[in-house]
């Protein structure tokens, strides 16, 4: 196969999305009635979430299909659709998720 048809092959087969770095990344999300969401995951499976004023941290993070899932220590649940990087909440107390958009996502410095 010659170079060109592999480029161009190439650039038809999508690639599959990636898992975040639980281990080094700072995410911004615009989220329904908090506006705002800072999202860290640390080393050690350490997370905290920030908005408005409120400071959470959560431990841990679970992984189901397509789904990652990270709660915090208030009863938030964050939902990261892996296939469509896409961010859902469920609020504590609720039922409805609220979507997210995300607005920037970058690793934390110094980097494990």
């Amino acid at each position: 196969m010659s170079y060109r048809a592999f480029l161009v092959l190439l650039f038809f087969i999508p690639f599959p999305a990636i898992s975040l770095n639980f281990s080094s990344t700072f995410l911004r999300l615009n989220c329904p009635e908090r506006g705002l969401v800072e999202v860290i995951l640390h080393a050690y499976d350490h997370t905290q979430e920030r908005w408005r004023g409120h400071f959470e941290t959560g431990a841990g993070h679970k992984r189901s299909g397509d789904t990652e899932m990270v709660p915090f220590a208030n009863g938030d649940m964050l939902f990261h659709s892996i296939s469509n990087d896409a961010f859902t909440y469920i609020y504590d107390g609720e039922t409805t998720p609220r979507y997210c958009t995300k607005l920037d996502e970058r690793p934390v410095y110094p980097s494990f």
